[in-house]
């Protein structure tokens, strides 16, 4: 049958197809439930075998492009989507998938600087009861009204790559994509841990941060500790990237293990 566009006809099967590997495929499902199939900044295609069988998906978010597969797939017919797609920003995926298109003609990305960082899920939920601990400062959900000063952290804390602008943070935090926990200290966030792309299967830790002036007291470590405990009490898997080695040694006494290699390669 070849690459088509997917509709909303094609939910349950896709959703299917996906979740077999939710961990793996957590933006892809998130997505889907949060904004569904006739978005102006969202389109999904499939790659479907003779029998009418589903093998690959092709995510656009805006100018991410996200694409899986568990076997074999038509690389060309994804990549000559992507050739044509109106925004074009990053490929990014588990290694294993992005790769195959390295060295496709006529694509803009540029694999000699892509970032690599490790891909962990939580396996065992001992280490958090054995590593949670009480913390001076008064931990509070993230509600709606937190933005603004979840925003001004954001923006103090230079490890982090992208900036959670005020607008998409609250739209996450409305539609159910997002959720988290943030310490205060006079009035101001100092440390916040939160989620994305969450879905009934899946969500992915992200935004693990502290103010300098509050660092070595273990606070972001205790904010995702509450955070972890809570989506896995719903039977969902908790994933997150790392690509530090010490923050990789502490998912580890949390619980967490590494499931492969996420690339972000970018144009």
């Amino acid at each position: 049958m070849g690459i088509r566009q997917l509709t909303e006809t094609d939910r349950e099967r896709t959703l299917q197809f996906l979740e077999v590997e939710s961990a793996l495929n957590l933006f892809l499902i998130g997505d889907i439930y949060n904004h569904g199939f006739d978005q102006k900044f969202q389109q999904l295609w499939g790659d479907f075998d003779g029998t009418g069988k589903l093998r690959g998906v092709l995510l656009r978010y805006r100018g991410s492009w996200i694409p899986w597969a568990p076997g074999s797939f038509d690389v060309e017919g994804f990549a000559d989507v992507i050739r044509t797609g109106r925004e074009v920003e990053m490929l990014s995926g588990i290694d294993r998938v992005t790769e195959a298109f390295q060295g496709v003609p006529g694509l803009p990305f540029r694999w000699e600087s892509r970032r690599q960082t490790h891909f962990a899920r939580l396996t065992d939920a001992d280490g958090l009861d054995r590593l949670e601990k009480e913390v001076s400062l008064p931990i509070r959900p993230m509600t709606l009204e937190d933005v603004p000063i979840l925003s001004r952290l954001s923006e103090q804390i230079a490890e982090f790559a992208s900036r959670d602008r005020a607008e998409e943070l609250r739209a996450s935090l409305e539609s159910g994509d997002a959720r988290g926990y943030w310490a205060e200290d006079g009035g101001r966030a100092v440390a916040m841990a939160r989620t994305a792309a969450e879905n009934p299967a899946s969500a992915m830790v992200v935004g693990v941060g502290t103010h300098p002036s509050y660092r070595r007291q273990g606070l972001a470590t205790q904010l995702m500790i509450r955070l972890c405990r809570e989506v896995w009490s719903e039977g969902k898997s908790v994933c997150l990237f790392y690509d530090n080695p010490r923050a990789g040694a502490i998912y580890r006494r949390l619980g967490f293990r590494e499931i492969g290699i996420w690339n972000m390669i970018g144009v």
